[in-house]
């Protein structure tokens, strides 16, 4: 029975915040200038099915194609798929709150840019000023910044760390062919961490990998810290993992450990290179003495909304805030 009551919680803490993300996109899309985004939802048994939409494409959305591939599965009965949503939905919520305020600043009459409407309760542009106000370059960056994409990340995310089985890769293996294939990502980890170190707010793990006596140590840590003389930098998720080289079931350990950091890895890589890229709003910047790309206004405010570095966390206490 306590079981059911905790369950029964769980969803409902869920649903609640589904809930609450929805109704502030309602509430954004009444401005008519920014991207809105709503979730659907299914609970089959212990699984949920979620989708997110633009609020524009509503209209054709089916629950009942929820449990097709476009969806995500998460298992109610594993917390730390559900720690994951929860940490996703609260980045959505807060994201989705920053683009709300900006609609409501942009909507204040002595802007300019949108006229009210109180027969259909919603706002639409200015035809006199609204297009040449809109093209000023602060407003675009405003704009531009809370159309950032930031729900493939997390999704991901999700995948390197809580959705993968990499132990599946080396059914059939010897031990030394385990060896080998831990040696190699351990060297594609810090080759990552050596370019991630160079660019201020993408979380990098930080690792070591010793041999002594047919025994092996992987350590790993994430962190974000940045700046050319970090000596202690904070440590995210640490953890120690020994083995034999000999038992297959100790290296088994290392392995998923290391694949899991390697995919991480690979993942803020390739977000790192896509917003050093991004020009509107421009995030970065390089900085000419230290060679190292620094965050601009804009790149910072949405540095922040993401919090990348929480989802690298294991632990549970966003669930745990909500169920006591």
């Amino acid at each position: 029975m306590a079981v059911k009551f905790e369950y029964d919680k769980l969803i409902n803490v869920i649903l609640k915040k589904i809930i609450e993300y929805n109704k502030i996109n309602s509430d954004i899309k009444r401005y008519n200038i920014f991207n809105s985004f709503s979730i659907s939802y299914e609970i089959e048994d212990t699984s949920l099915y979620f989708e997110i939409h633009n609020t524009d494409d509503t209209d054709d959305i089916s629950l009942t194609s929820l449990s097709s591939e476009q969806s995500i599965r998460i298992d109610l009965q594993k917390l730390n798929e559900v720690n994951w949503l929860m940490k996703t939905i609260n980045r959505f919520i807060d994201k989705s709150k920053e683009s709300l305020n900006k609609a409501r600043e942009l909507a204040k009459p002595h802007v300019g840019i949108l006229i009210y409407d109180e027969f259909t309760d919603t706002y639409y542009l200015n035809p006199s000023s609204g297009p040449i106000l809109l093209r000023t370059k602060e407003i675009e960056k405003e704009i531009a910044a809370t159309r950032f994409d930031i729900f493939s990340i997390f999704i991901n995310l999700r995948s390197a760390l809580v959705g993968n089985d990499n132990l599946a890769e080396i059914i059939g293996a010897s031990p030394t062919k385990v060896l080998e294939r831990i040696r190699l990502s351990v060297e594609f980890i810090k080759s990552c961490e050596s370019k991630l170190l160079k660019i201020e707010g993408i979380p990098r793990y930080i690792v070591n990998f010793n041999e002594f006596n047919k025994i092996i140590t992987y350590s790993t840590f994430a962190t974000n810290d940045f700046g050319p003389n970090i000596i202690t930098p904070k440590r995210i998720n640490e953890k120690v993992i020994t083995a034999s080289i000999d038992k297959l079931r100790e290296l088994d350990k290392v392995y998923a450990q290391v694949r899991k950091d390697e995919e991480v890895s690979k993942i803020m890589l390739d977000l790192a290179r896509s917003l050093v890229s991004k020009n509107n709003p421009k995030l970065y910047s390089l900085e000419d003495s230290t060679k190292f790309w620094v965050l601009s206004r804009e790149g910072r405010t949405t540095m922040k909304n993401l919090n990348i570095i929480d989802f690298l966390d294991n632990d549970m206490s966003e669930i745990e805030f909500y169920l006591n």
